[in-house]
């Protein structure tokens, strides 16, 4: 295979994308993926799983975004999750649920653990995979820390330096580090996840709560797609001949993401739109 390096970029919408002429990210192919055919609901963990695994929920046994560590409480949340209202009470729910020492309850993000299927990392021997939900999530994501610093009572400001601090800057200097070193020649395959889009979104980029500021979505936007300069100028000096930029939804609506994932490349590698499940076969 030639050697790919696919950086994705949670929750990136591919209008906004457009509306906002992002020359970095649009490569000559670009285009929507179908994120809704065949899964449970268009939620990060699911749906990368879905994408390293070629095969949709059923098989590789992610389901959603999260999952408690105690079955019962889970069989309780998958009634009470149909219920109406139920997100409003969801947190108050947890915190019960993570008191009662009896239950031993964590509610927690997929990782590989839970994977029933073999991976895009196991096919391809010289890989790595850096912080990619369902897989390897970073331990701060996986348990959990991504919004919930809002119940916490500190500002959306603050929630957003926070995440910058601890997430973003970490994966960035990671993905640097690899992509700049001497001794660590390019990969077959490569993949890096950055949250940071969505974290910024979901703080003011969701219409059904109120949360909606188009400037700082725009400026958004423009470092994201500065990022992707920098990642494709380091990476094709680095020698990857492939350079795949990639979203697994758009804007949040409430609890839930909108259908606009995109996809984009120098190369054709798609004469149609693609499914989620369908970047394993054509990779590997």
């Amino acid at each position: 295979m030639e050697k790919t390096l696919v950086i994705a970029f949670d929750g990136l919408d591919y209008e906004l994308i457009q509306e906002f002429g992002l020359e970095s990210i649009l490569q000559e192919e670009h285009g929507q993926i179908d994120n809704y055919s065949n899964t449970s609901s268009i939620k990060t963990s699911e749906l990368f799983a879905s994408f390293i695994t070629g095969e949709n929920y059923s098989k590789h046994g992610i389901k959603g975004l999260s999952i408690w560590t105690n079955s019962r409480v889970s069989k309780v949340e998958e009634v009470i999750g149909k219920m109406p209202y139920s997100q409003k009470t969801a947190e108050l729910r947890k915190a019960i649920y993570e008191s009662l020492s009896f239950l031993s309850a964590k509610k927690i993000r997929y990782d590989k653990r839970f994977l029933n299927s073999d991976t895009i990392f196991e096919e391809v021997e010289n890989s790595r995979a850096m912080f990619v939900p369902g897989y390897n999530p970073s331990r701060y994501w996986q348990l959990g820390w991504d919004m919930s610093p809002l119940s916490y009572n500190i500002s959306v400001e603050e929630t957003i330096e926070l995440w910058d601090t601890r997430e973003y800057r970490h994966r960035k200097e990671m993905l640097f580090r690899e992509l700049e070193s001497e001794i660590i020649p390019a990969r077959d395959f490569l993949m890096c996840h950055f949250h940071r889009p969505d974290i910024h979104q979901h703080m003011y980029g969701d219409k059904d709560t109120g949360n909606f500021d188009r400037n700082k979505l725009k400026k958004l936007y423009e470092e994201t797609d500065r990022l992707a300069g920098e990642i494709k100028e380091k990476a094709e000096s680095k020698g990857y001949e492939r350079i795949i930029f990639m979203s697994d939804h758009g804007l949040p609506q409430g609890n839930e993401h909108n259908k606009n994932a995109f996809h984009s490349t120098k190369e054709p590698l798609f004469s149609s739109k693609p499914k989620i499940t369908d970047f394993f076969s054509t990779l590997v």
